[in-house]
C-alpha cells in the first residue's frame, strides 16, 4: 500500500508516494541530504535549480556506474560457472 513520504531539502518540502520500506526510503533520502549538503554552500552563487541538477547527476552516474560493474561481475559470473560446468555433462552420462 502506498504511504506518503517527505523529503526536506534546503528549507522546501517534497511529498511523494512509496510503497517501498521506510528503510529504503531513509538510505535514499539521506543520499540525497548528503549530496545536498556538499553542494549548498555555492547555493547563492549557482542557484538552487543548479543544486538540484547537479544531484541528479551524481545520481545518475552512481547508478551507471554500478549498473555496470553489476553486469561485468554477472559476465564474470557466468564465465565462472561455464568453467566449472564445462565437460560435467559427459561425465555425468
Amino acid at each position: 500500500m502506498k504511504r506518503s513520504v517527505s523529503l526536506d531539502l534546503g528549507g522546501r518540502k517534497y511529498t511523494f508516494l512509496t510503497s517501498d520500506p521506510q528503510e529504503l526510503v531513509d538510505q535514499v533520502f539521506s543520499k540525497i541530504g548528503e549530496l545536498y549538503d556538499s553542494l549548498k554552500n555555492n547555493e547563492e552563487e549557482i542557484g538552487y535549480e543548479k543544486i538540484l541538477v547537479g544531484i541528479s547527476v551524481n545520481l545518475a552516474h552512481d547508478l551507471v556506474r554500478s549498473q555496470n560493474e553489476l553486469l561485468r561481475l554477472k559476465a564474470k559470473y557466468e564465465e565462472v560457472l561455464s568453467e566449472y560446468f564445462q565437460g560435467r555433462d559427459e561425465v555425468e552420462k
